[in-house]
């Protein structure tokens, strides 16, 4: 995996402050060792139904402020689209 403790740990108390409790999924170029570069893909599986949107804005805003790479984020709506399948493959950190 291609982040440190402290980003995974800031990712994760960011996304609890916005979201509340959720489990978060890494996947993406970020999880193979090998590869350089690429944006930081979360996926997010929340109870929070309200505002999802605005949510998201908020948290890949202050993520990619504060960890100067780019982030795109991936919110659970239907487990059989294609993305969220892909996602479930990654590394839970939360």
């Amino acid at each position: 995996m291609r982040l440190s403790t402290n980003e995974i740990n800031l990712i994760k108390n960011k996304v609890n402050i916005i979201f509340g409790e959720t489990i978060i999924y890494l996947f993406g170029s970020r999880i193979d060792d090998g590869k350089k570069g690429g944006d930081i893909d979360l996926y997010i599986i929340s109870e929070v139904n309200e505002d999802l949107f605005k949510k998201k804005i908020k948290l890949k805003t202050i993520l990619e402020d504060l960890l100067f790479k780019p982030v795109d984020i991936v919110i659970a709506k239907d487990e059989n689209r294609l993305i969220e399948k892909e996602a479930m493959k990654g590394i839970r950190i939360l």
